[in-house]
C-alpha cells in the first residue's frame, strides 16, 4: 500500500489541445474564439484549486493574466522551427514559451523524430540556456 503525500502530487487541467485550430474549436466547443474557451477553463481550474494547466504556449499570457503565478503552466506544442509542419496548430519555440512564463515544456517529436536525438536535446538545451 502506497501512501501519497499531497505535497508531491500536482493536479493539472488541460485547456485546449495544441492540435485544435479555430474551426475545430467552433465544432467541438461551439465557440470560435480559442481565447474565450481557455479563459473559461482557466477560471474552472482556479475555482477547483488545480495546481496548474496544460496549454498551448499561445495561451500562457491569458493564464498569467487570470491566475498570476498561482498556476503551474505546462506547454506542449513546443517546436524547433524546422518541425513546424506537423499537426500542431499553436506552437512556439522553447525560448518563446519560457519567455512568456511556461514552467515546464513538453518536447516530443522534435527529439523522437530526429536522426540524432541526443544532439537534438543538446541543441534544445543550448537554445534555452541563452535565455
Amino acid at each position: 500500500i502506497a501512501i501519497l503525500n499531497k505535497k508531491n502530487i500536482k493536479i493539472l487541467g488541460v485547456s485546449i489541445l495544441t492540435s485544435i485550430d479555430t474551426n475545430q474549436a467552433k465544432k467541438y466547443y461551439n465557440l470560435d474564439n480559442i481565447k474565450d474557451i481557455v479563459q473559461k477553463f482557466v477560471k474552472y481550474a482556479i475555482e477547483n484549486k488545480l495546481d496548474g494547466v496544460v496549454c498551448s504556449p499561445h495561451e500562457i499570457e491569458i493564464i498569467k493574466k487570470l491566475a498570476g503565478n498561482n498556476l503551474c503552466i505546462v506547454t506542449p506544442g513546443i517546436r524547433i522551427e524546422k518541425y513546424s509542419n506537423d499537426d500542431q496548430k499553436r506552437f512556439m519555440t522553447p525560448r518563446e514559451a519560457i519567455n512568456l512564463g511556461a514552467n515546464y515544456l513538453v518536447i516530443g517529436r522534435p527529439i523522437t523524430q530526429s536522426s540524432d536525438p541526443l544532439n537534438e536535446i543538446i541543441s534544445i538545451n543550448s537554445s534555452i540556456e541563452k535565455i
